[in-house]
């Protein structure tokens, strides 16, 4: 907001509106929707500086915008392309402005804040990214298979990446974020008897299959929305051994069944809102964690048996339980999120163990959310706020042994998107003086650029002196200018060149200004000018 204005970052209809506090529309910024300098393509935030200059994140074109004051906010200037390099953009999307104009633009695809002048020159940046392999952002879900491997729901990141049972990465499934995403937010994995993983992607409100031998999506199972069948804001998974898939419909609060071909089996109703959920070995008890801070227990018919837990701190009290699992001795482990810890109950709520506490030390968390437990008896947490996993071998480790199973796949890296080629720099020239330039022997020229540019000059000037053409040529030096700003290049004419040319008669100077810029082809601009 500047004074009585309102500027708001439209980004269906790729413009920024300018409305005053009443909420009516006074005028548009933007040259439509598009890849050319001016242009948005889904602007997601906008600034103004102290001078009242308006700065865009263009989101999909990978770019920052800057267009000149009102009435009319002409456009002025843009910075930035895909990529992951130092004053690259992967989908930038806020932005603000201090009050010396530091342009501050959230690179949201590369999880670091760049810091930019007005004219868009990198000053700095911070954050550290989470995408490499290996790296989380946000897990929330982990699972074990039969055979000891892990799988880990990496949220913000759009994947699953799955452990060795010592911890290093065998592979990662779905597509990273930013990209052609398969899994826009992932929460929750569970495993059949056969080693397929089941990804519930909470966003889209279904559950993608993938091949364990392929590490690729084969098919999906319910979609969004409030009829049988259907989801909402689902945000846990667990699968009997007999192969019936249990959901935490939270946005239904209900819970959902499904085959693991993908058929309805009805739901277990009036549940409140559940968030986590886990079934025991033979299938018989369901565990559903609420928003009430107690488990609830349910027979495969859906019938209410038992219930435990309740607000609290102490052992065997809860504060926003999350995901559960249950181990093969028949023990539930929960995430207890909001005490910063993790919890051991018996088959019947047994009071029996409590692990970590608030924290970012080894053995400590911020926001448990995920737990597993796998068949050589180790305990994984998604530890979610401090973007890490972390793993504990339990002291009494469940029976069952571990069995072999087909081996994990490692899919090809997912293609990112292919942009177009940004334009090169627009270039504006003109003439500051074209009187006195053999007197004083320079020819001062302005020159501006639309994106940060390198600008080179050359000048030729043609007479006749007599009966002779006499051409001669100067260069002047190479200028770096800012975006949407311009500067004055002065080509000089040396005492030897002037002398050859004739004094009072009107001379023909062809300039040709090139600009060069990071990316996108040279520009190129001629002019033909009288000089004397």
């Amino acid at each position: 907001m500047r004074k009585t204005r309102l500027f708001v970052a439209d980004d269906q209809n790729h413009r920024i509106l300018v409305m005053d506090t009443g909420g009516r529309q006074i005028t548009t910024i933007g040259g439509g929707s598009g890849e050319r300098p001016g242009q948005l393509n889904y602007p997601y935030g906008v600034a103004l500086d102290p001078a009242g200059r308006v700065f865009v994140a263009d989101n999909m074109n990978q770019r920052i915008l800057r267009f000149s004051t009102g009435p009319s906010y002409p456009y002025k200037g843009r910075w930035g392309s895909y990529g992951t390099q130092p004053g690259q953009l992967a989908y930038p999307r806020g932005i603000a402005i201090d009050g010396v104009g530091n342009v501050y633009v959230t690179n949201t695809g590369n999880d670091r804040i760049d810091v930019y002048d007005r004219g868009g020159t990198l000053l700095r940046a911070f954050g550290r990214s989470g995408r490499a392999e290996g790296q989380f952002n946000a897990p929330f879900g982990a699972a074990a298979d039969a055979a000891g491997f892990r799988a880990v729901t990496d949220s913000n990141n759009g994947r699953v990446t799955i452990l060795n049972p010592d911890g290093s990465v065998v592979s990662e499934w779905g597509s990273p974020a930013p990209g052609p995403t398969i899994l826009p937010r992932p929460v929750a994995v569970a495993f059949d008897a056969n080693g397929t993983a089941y990804v519930l992607d909470q966003r889209r409100a279904r559950i993608v299959v993938f091949s364990r031998t392929t590490g690729r999506p084969v098919r999906t199972i319910a979609s969004q929305g409030r009829d049988g069948g259907q989801l909402l804001d689902p945000s846990a998974i667990a699968i009997s051994g007999g192969g019936t898939i249990y959901v935490a419909d939270s946005g239904n609060k209900r819970i959902a069944r499904f085959s693991t071909a993908g058929q309805h089996l009805g739901s277990i109703t009036d549940t409140g809102t559940v968030r986590g959920i886990a079934v025991s070995p033979d299938g018989t008890a369901i565990y559903a964690a609420d928003t009430e801070n107690r488990i609830s227990v349910y027979d495969q018919a859906g019938v209410l048996r038992d219930d435990f837990g309740g607000t609290g701190n102490k052992l065997g009290k809860l504060n926003a339980p999350a995901q559960m699992t249950v181990d093969a001795a028949g023990n539930l482990w929960v995430a207890d999120r909001g005490n910063n810890r993790v919890q051991q109950f018996g088959p019947a709520g047994e009071r029996l163990l409590s692990i970590g506490r608030r924290g970012t030390g080894a053995g400590e968390f911020i926001y448990p959310t995920g737990v597993s437990v796998d068949c050589r008896g180790t305990l994984t947490v998604t530890d979610a706020y401090n973007n890490r996993v972390q793993q504990f071998a339990l002291t009494a480790p469940p029976t069952t042994p571990c069995r072999d199973l087909p081996a994990l796949g490692r899919p090809p890296a997912p293609q990112m998107p292919t942009l177009p080629a940004p334009d090169g720099p627009l270039l504006t020239l003109r003439p500051l003086r074209t009187t006195g330039v053999l007197s004083s022997r320079l020819l001062p020229l302005r020159v501006g650029c639309d994106t940060v540019c390198s600008v080179t000059t050359r000048v030729t000037l043609t007479a006749k002196r007599g009966k002779k053409r006499v051409v001669i040529t100067a260069a002047g030096p190479k200028v770096a200018v800012p975006a949407g700003e311009t500067r004055i290049v002065r080509v000089r004419i040396t005492a030897a060149q002037a002398g050859k040319l004739p004094r009072g008669k009107a001379i023909t100077a062809n300039v040709d200004v090139t600009a060069t810029a990071s990316v996108g082809a040279p520009t190129t601009v001629t002019r033909q000018l009288r000089v004397r």
